[in-house]
């Protein structure tokens, strides 16, 4: 079976999400180093960040390489990858004083919503036993 359009797009958008993370990381750890010594209170959070976010950068990359070569394990990476982003935003949200939901929370939301059903029904697709190489 051919890989759905849908994946293609899915994939390259996750690996976009991987690389943006981890220039993210690279940019919070390389200021992180330069306020590390006169500023060490904020420094260290901006290490720790960038080692988060160079964590999630190589979640999202094997996530996409999974989608992209239609593998059983990088959709089970998507579908992690989904289901932490709508604990996350639906946690902070429920965090507001106020309890609710900002436009990008919701956006973010709806959006992972809609990706984590996408997996959902394409998972068939992923089952299909292929020759190795």
């Amino acid at each position: 079976m051919a890989r759905p359009l849908g994946i293609t797009i899915l994939g390259g958008l996750v690996g976009l999400a991987a690389l943006i993370s981890f220039l993210i990381s690279l940019a919070s750890f390389i200021v992180g180093l330069a306020f590390l010594l006169p500023f060490p209170a904020q420094g260290v959070p901006l290490l720790l960040n960038g080692l988060l976010f160079f964590g999630i950068a190589i979640v999202l990359g094997a996530a996409s390489l999974g989608l992209m070569q239609m593998r059983a394990w990088g959709w089970g990476l998507a579908i992690l990858a989904s289901l932490v982003t709508l604990v996350y935003v639906g946690y902070n949200a429920f965090l507001r004083p106020d309890a609710s939901l900002t436009l990008t929370s919701a956006i973010t939301l709806v959006i992972g919503g809609a990706v984590l059903i996408y997996l959902l029904s394409v998972s068939r697709a992923f089952r299909q036993v292929r020759p190795s190489m």
